[in-house]
């Protein structure tokens, strides 16, 4: 049945090109490499190390200001010369203590994030890929998205894919191994002191409980230790209790972390849609009715996360609120550790009136919005 319910879909893809076969509609893969920004300017790279050249009006222009002499600049020279290849691997940004300061609560930070990280091109009905994590984090993004599903064709192995839509699909597990050798690789590159912040993972959870099973265990598996499991404070603390300052940035280390979902005691599924792979997809690639069996097999089998995968969720606690509790200072039955999940147009329905209310939640606790790029 799923397979018809595709060759349906694809027949209806308003993206499709009856003539042509241009695969420029899907987008154009990018490497780690190739990109710049995210913080890394700072240090070096390969691209900085071993592909970079200093053309003839550059080196004429560092000798006019000065800043070499004709001989150190090697006006005449393909090769850079050794006092400009050690003006190169000087950091060409000068990047404040202040900026790098991880002494404050993990809430008080923005944090880079990534959107469907999964995909290397068009959301409806492009490819996934696990490179693209890889690429997202080592261009400086510390919370990448996973889109977990149960996977029909191996229960033991979830996928990670843009639900109700077209685009193909990857292994969980393969997406973990990235993202451990993308840490492994931050770890032994650290210099001057310098470490990676913490990865976090915004883990957007469809499994069924065996599922959810399966995405702890093969997060446990894959990363050892690197993964946050535990609380970093003693016992006996009052953050053990659910209570206290919370946990500073510099406390993470470098772990990986993981964004779980929380439901309130006897909460059951509801229909406000407001899940960010099912916004996207409501108005363009889906099957209505299988859309409506899915929704009505989950509210059926609804449990909330299993214990588990719940216990990973150690200081971030994804949250959908059903009431504006959290807009007085304090999320009534929710968690010590709450992320509100809200979507972009519940915000906007709060602005300007509560934007005070807003702005006071936000200093003490993190926020993700939901249909749009992340950012939390």
């Amino acid at each position: 049945m799923a397979a018809n319910i595709t060759a349906g879909l694809s027949k209806l893809n308003p993206f499709s090109r009856s003539k042509t076969t241009d695969e420029d509609d899907k987008g154009e893969e990018i490497q780690p490499d190739s990109v710049g920004g995210g913080g890394h300017a700072s240090r070096k790279s390969k691209i900085t190390k071993d592909q970079l050249r200093v053309s003839h009006a550059l080196k004429s222009f560092l000798i006019k200001e000065k800043v070499l002499s004709e001989h150190d600049a090697g006006l005449d020279s393909d090769k850079p010369s050794s006092a400009l290849r050690e003006l190169l691997d000087q950091s060409h940004i000068n990047v404040p203590r202040e900026v790098t300061d991880r002494s404050h609560a993990l809430s008080e930070y923005y944090i880079s994030s990534s959107h469907n990280t999964y995909l290397v091109a068009h959301q409806l009905y492009g490819t996934s890929a696990a490179v693209a994590y890889e690429t997202a984090l080592k261009t400086g993004a510390r919370c990448v998205e996973i889109d977990a599903w149960d996977n029909d064709d191996d229960p033991r192995e979830p996928k990670v894919t843009h639900g109700y839509t077209l685009a193909s699909n990857i292994p969980f597990r393969t997406v973990c191994e990235t993202m451990r050798d993308v840490h492994d690789h931050e770890t032994r590159e650290a210099q001057d002191g310098y470490r990676a912040a913490p990865m976090m993972i915004s883990l957007e959870n469809h499994c069924g409980a065996e599922g959810q099973q399966r995405l702890a265990d093969v997060m446990i598996e894959v990363f050892g230790d690197r993964l946050l499991s535990k609380r970093v404070r003693d016992e006996g603390s009052r953050e053990e209790q659910g209570a206290g300052d919370h946990v500073r940035l510099e406390e993470l280390g470098s772990k990986i972390c993981v964004i779980v979902e929380y439901h309130f005691p006897a909460e059951e599924d509801d229909d406000d849609d407001s899940d960010s792979s099912e916004d996207e997809a409501e108005d363009d690639e889906k099957s209505r009715m299988d859309r409506l069996n899915y929704k009505k097999k989950k509210k059926e089998a609804f449990k909330g996360i299993i214990p588990t995968l719940a216990d990973l969720g150690v200081y971030a606690q994804s949250v959908k609120p059903r009431d504006k509790s959290w807009l007085r200072g304090e999320l009534r039955e929710g968690p010590h550790d709450h992320l509100i999940n809200v979507s972009e147009s519940a915000l906007s329905s709060l602005m300007p009136e509560q934007s005070s209310d807003v702005s006071k939640h936000n200093a003490q606790h993190l926020m993700v919005r939901t249909k749009g790029m992340a950012h939390v």
